[in-house]
């Protein structure tokens, strides 16, 4: 998700191109949120300014409005749109909004407005249709915005090359180690067609990332992206979310339902965990994939504009070959094979990595400017990230929200699996305060120990360790470790028996 950035005075948005304005309209909006919203596009390369609804006719009109951002609840939205219709006869500005309630009214003003956004708002979701909407109408002030300067010259590879790191670095795709290139540099060209993709990859490589950025680069760009977790779908549903149905199709089928094909109509169909499919599931999909018509449940076949991509962690040959996978759903699906590398090949990404998390993490959690000290550093370098990328983020979230000062040190990195800590010394703190952490690992790690051998039993551990039970009970709580009630009470009573 796009992360959030600190407040900022939304009358004087930072700029670093004035090609043309984002106009959005204050109504509507909380002060928070349009704060974020004027901080993201600003630093996505746009130049932002805000208006009241009062003031609609004048900002249409202004010749450096080159979109215009609303927001609404769907039960009012005709009005507005009307409002802004009707006052731009003689310039045809694009209308982005964001509809504040998803009711299923919205569907009405599809073909009233160039793009539009349901609530939650997504701050990555709106920077991507503006990308779109300002690129579809001629306005190149993005590839600017990334020091892409006269294009003219450059030849084809380039050019490529270029866009695909402009376009990438929105979906937070950092690293330049080959084997992650190797990957990312096709993307242009699978996007090209319409050919089915898999992408093969370990849990949280950005399996997602690179399937939304295959979309968005395609033709299918300013069409539905629809993401299906197949794993979290019940096999008995899979027809009915898929295909929809029709009024009186079964008993509780009160009205029709438009299912997940008829939702991406248009643009792409993203099924995350395929291989989680059941077989019964997977026979639908593969008649799907194979005649490009669905019917839905007590209604007529249907013809479907959509384009497929797919993604797995597992390794579907071999799911193939123990009969958990239908080997013709395997090569319908592997016409074009990515293959996203897991973090431990790509070790010269780690710290870019978590530099970026660890700035977008100080924004979002409100925490002054952090860096990494040399242990963390050492710390991540030394890990293997199982977890890969998604963990990584996880992990520098959570110092950012447990280290004691603007400094990340080793001791605020934790992870699901520990590893032992390299003995390499590595200085970045004073000696009191390295004496002080020993001291105080030392201490919990006895603590537990001492438990763990008497059982619970605090008079039993105090007299092992030579310390009176008031003492050693001062301790259990300085580092919370006071055993439950119930561990306390028999504890007391094997001391008084």
């Amino acid at each position: 998700m796009f992360t959030t950035t600190p407040n900022r005075k939304v009358s004087e948005p930072k700029s670093s191109i004035n090609y043309g304005t984002i106009q959005i309209m204050r109504d509507g909006f909380e002060a928070e949120q349009l704060n974020q919203i004027v901080a993201v596009l600003t630093e996505d390369g746009h130049h932002c300014s805000v208006f009241d609804r009062t003031e609609i006719r004048a900002t249409v009109a202004n010749p450096k409005t080159k979109l215009l951002l609303v927001t609404v609840a769907a039960a009012e939205a005709a009005d507005l749109i009307k409002a802004i219709r009707s006052n731009s006869a003689e310039r045809d500005v694009p209308l982005l909004v964001y509809f504040s309630s998803a009711e299923n009214e919205v569907e009405a003003f599809e073909s009233e407005v160039d793009d539009f956004l349901i609530a939650p708002l997504s701050l990555r979701d709106l920077c991507l249709r503006v990308r779109r909407l300002t690129r579809r109408y001629g306005d190149n002030e993005q590839s600017v915005a990334q020091g892409l300067a006269d294009q003219s010259g450059r030849d084809e590879v380039s050019d490529a090359r270029q866009r695909i790191v402009a376009y990438l670095a929105t979906q937070q795709f950092i690293g330049s180690a080959p084997a992650f290139w190797a990957t990312i540099k096709k993307i242009p060209s699978v996007a090209s067609c319409d050919a089915t993709v898999l992408l093969v990859g370990d849990t949280g490589t950005g399996k997602e990332l690179c399937a939304r950025a295959i979309h968005y680069f395609g033709a299918r760009a300013n069409k539905p992206f629809v993401p299906i977790n197949c794993g979290s779908m019940p096999s008995d549903l899979f027809e009915n979310e898929l295909f929809g149905h029709e009024q009186g199709a079964f008993t509780d089928a009160r009205q029709s339902r438009r299912g997940l094909i008829a939702d991406a109509e248009g643009g792409t169909l993203f099924f995350d965990e395929v291989d989680s499919l059941p077989l019964s599931a997977q026979v639908k999909l593969l008649r799907f994939l194979q005649e490009r018509q669905y019917r839905p449940l007590g209604g007529h076949y249907r013809h479907a504009d959509v384009r497929v991509i797919a993604a797995t962690n597992q390794n579907l040959p071999v799911k193939v070959q123990s009969g958990n996978f239908r080997e013709d759903l395997f090569y319908r699906l592997k016409v074009v094979t990515l293959h996203l590398p897991p973090l431990r090949e790509r070790q010269e990404d780690i710290l870019p990595l978590a530099n970026h998390f660890l700035k977008t993490s100080a924004q979002e959690y409100k925490r002054p400017v952090m860096e990494l000290s040399a242990s963390a550093v050492n710390k991540l370098n030394s890990y293997t990230w199982p977890g890969n990328v998604r963990e990584l983020e996880n992990a520098i979230r959570q110092a950012v929200v447990l280290a004691a000062g603007p400094m990340i040190r080793a001791r605020d990195i934790q992870f699901e699996i520990e590893v032992p800590v390299s003995l390499e010394p590595v200085f970045d703190e004073s000696f009191q305060d390295a004496k002080a952490r020993m001291i105080e690992e030392f201490e919990r790690t006895y603590l537990e120990n001492a438990l763990v051998a008497s059982a619970g039993n605090i008079s039993k551990a105090a007299r092992t360790a030579g310390k009176d039970r008031r003492s050693f009970f001062a301790l259990l709580k300085k580092h919370s470790l006071v055993p439950s009630q119930k561990v306390l009470n028999e504890s007391y009573a094997s001391a008084h028996c």
